[in-house]
């Protein structure tokens, strides 16, 4: 995964941080109270860069009575902010990585991967585990990897659809609509939500590639000239400077995988990346039916710097062991 564009042509001005006192880095983000809290993080982080957040409403935020699948994928959080970059209406984009399919916008280029959140999921509820629910219980969720890992722990759960903002989700599960549902612990921790959650052991669930990490999302300088390519190199250089290498490293394995397979939201893809020592990373994937009832998992390791191909390394396998590429339809 490229963090960083190559070298611009040497009569392009390298610009300090005072050079967004007069105009202002642009973020911008989905207008959830979650995604404007990450997109303030990041805000924070770029000081002393002068910035502002721009919120827009995305598809996926107007249409939550189906499936994600239904409303275009999980990319569909992220085309509307990819056009506004490419635009020229905001200078950065603020994404939750899982969020984000493993191809993007032509021109456009991951400027940085924050210090990860945790990367569990949470079931939200009064019931300390998954066991602990009853027979038949009702457990709300969007996303058709937790809705394979429940199915494939308890068949006999009722998996229903829930979308929403995570307030909405919390009101529909306070009103009774279900006996639980599961969100990310990331995303609880962000809004410093006091609820009954418990984490999920990733044994059981595992998470989705880039769960836990915050991507910034920007045009690559070298597509362009004069003064916008000047902004868009100061954009890059004032951003890169969040990345968290570890982060880094991690998601681009687990993302390699994840396209190697599928890379849409259409399959219950599973994938954790985590540092065994400072040279060594750890891969642990899965795929599973849509139902739960057949699933594959392996852990593999490998050099940090060959992250991206222990993540095609590990993709193959578990191909192999489904029977191939028909496993994901």
């Amino acid at each position: 995964m490229q963090a960083r564009a190559g070298a611009l042509d040497m009569a392009v001005m390298k610009p300090d941080d005072s050079y967004f006192s007069a105009t202002p880095l642009v973020l911008a983000s989905r207008a959830s109270t979650l995604a404007m809290a990450q997109a303030e993080l990041v805000r924070v982080a770029l000081a002393p860069v002068a910035s502002r957040i721009e919120p827009f409403t995305t598809k996926g935020d107007r249409i939550v009575d189906r499936p994600l699948v239904e409303v275009g994928g999980k990319g569909v959080f992220i085309k509307e902010l990819e056009r506004s970059l490419l635009a020229g209406q905001c200078d950065a984009a603020v994404h939750s990585m899982k969020d984000m399919e493993s191809d993007f916008a032509d021109g456009t280029m991951i400027g940085a991967v924050l210090p990860r959140e945790d990367r569990r999921d949470a079931l939200v509820g009064t019931y300390a585990d998954l066991d602990a629910l009853p027979d038949g219980a009702i457990v709300g969720t969007s996303s058709v990897r937790r809705r394979a890992l429940l199915l494939h722990h308890r068949p006999d759960l009722r998996i229903t659809l829930l979308r929403g903002n995570i307030n909405s989700r919390i009101a529909k599960l306070a009103k009774g609509d279900y006996d639980a549902i599961i969100l990310a612990v990331a995303g609880l921790k962000r809004l410093n939500l006091t609820i009954d959650y418990t984490p999920l052991d990733e044994k059981i669930m595992p998470p989705a590639a880039a769960q836990g990490a915050l991507a910034v999302q920007l045009c690559d300088p070298n597509m362009a000239q004069g003064e916008t390519a000047t902004r868009q190199q100061a954009v890059l250089d004032a951003v890169s400077a969040l990345t968290c290498a570890a982060s880094m490293i991690e998601v681009t394995a687990e993302r390699a995988m994840l396209a190697h397979l599928d890379g849409s939201c259409h399959t219950p893809i599973a994938a954790s990346a985590r540092f065994i020592d400072d040279q060594t990373l750890s891969l642990d994937g899965m795929v599973l039916s849509h139902d739960g009832g057949a699933a594959f998992r392996q852990t593999m390791t490998g050099r940090k710097n060959d992250a991206e191909a222990l993540g095609v390394k590990l993709a193959t396998a578990l191909l192999d062991d489904a029977g191939g590429h028909d496993f994901l339809a």
